[in-house]
């Protein structure tokens, strides 16, 4: 449903303005990275708590909506440039590049590598849809605020779902379908192309970002997640 015309036209996008003839395919072919400390699994892992933590921000602004709060659209617009930018144009890429084509041949895993491509295209259309609904999050306009508030519910659930299914019911079998030494060089290429897209700070200066905005909106800090004694009367 969405995702051939959507997400070729996006790859064409993406491949066509990076640097470099065969970036993706030069990074197959990529000797160890100097300091490479993650395996494909880890690599994969950091970057679904990343988008997780994005996610969070997205839903503590569905909150604020519900609530009739005013938000700065920067804040909005950034958590969902943070989502375009870092789980759709990278993060979704690699895995439809590197990640399920290593389960080409395995029969098990079809229906639920064609489930998250249609979900990959699903995700890049709500956050095409919430651009410009994060521009202007004015009380005044409330079918605005009604049809952000759906979007991002829309987005969140299916994406920590997706991930989930991922984490679960994928990656735990990368290792049989990619043995030995291709499990080992995969997480060589994973880690180059992360230096590659994100440049040499790799994941952090993202990490940095959705910190930032997680200060703005007073949940910076990991025990603000947990439960007062009054919630539990």
């Amino acid at each position: 449903m969405y995702s051939k015309e959507v997400l070729s036209r996006r790859k064409f996008f993406i491949l066509a303005g990076a640097s470099g003839a065969g970036l993706l395919e030069g990074c197959s072919r990529s000797a160890k990275p100097a300091g490479s400390t993650y395996t494909a699994i880890e690599t994969l892992g950091r970057q679904h708590a990343v988008t997780r933590r994005a996610l969070a921000v997205m839903e503590k602004i569905k909150n604020s909506l519900n609530a009739q709060m005013v938000r700065s659209p920067e804040i909005a617009g950034g958590a969902v440039a943070i989502i375009s930018e870092f789980m759709i144009n990278y993060h979704q890429l690699m895995e439809e590049k590197y990640i399920f084509p290593a389960f080409a041949s395995s029969q098990k895993t079809a229906d639920l590598i064609a489930t998250l491509r249609r979900q990959h295209g699903a995700a890049y259309r709500l956050t095409e849809i919430l651009k410009p609904l994060c521009a202007d999050l004015s009380k005044k306009d409330q079918e605005n605020r009604r049809k952000a508030v759906n979007m991002i519910h829309l987005l969140t659930r299916m994406s920590l779902a997706h991930e989930s299914w991922e984490d679960t019911a994928l990656l735990p079998l990368l290792r049989v379908v990619a043995p030995g030494k291709a499990y080992e060089q995969l997480g060589y290429t994973l880690e180059s192309a992360e230096t590659q897209f994100l440049g040499p700070g790799g994941i952090e200066p993202t990490i940095q970002k959705i910190a930032g905005f997680e200060n703005s909106l007073g949940i910076g800090n990991l025990d603000s997640f947990t439960p007062r004694p009054e919630d539990f009367s």
